[in-house]
């Protein structure tokens, strides 16, 4: 028996490099929760306030948004 119907092409689980690096902000505060921040694309009078998500400990993505920073800084500047 299937979990679940399947993931689109293209979304988070499918992609995991879905949303472009340079429209991406992720800070690893001191209490490591992961504040990540998605900037809206789009032009400057029709853009919509910026996208943002905490993910603590044991979050059900927390692993995934801990892996890309860890990747960034492995990385180096860009």
């Amino acid at each position: 028996m299937p979990s679940g119907p399947a993931m689109p092409p293209g979304s988070a689980s499918a992609d995991s490099a879905s949303i472009p690096d340079d429209r991406l902000t992720i800070e690893r505060r001191g209490d490591d929760v992961l504040v990540v921040r998605v900037r809206s694309a789009g032009a400057e009078h029709e853009r919509l306030p910026d996208a943002v998500f905490s993910f603590r400990c044991g979050d059900p993505q927390y692993a995934y948004w801990l892996d890309r920073v860890n990747r960034r800084r492995s990385d180096g500047p860009r």
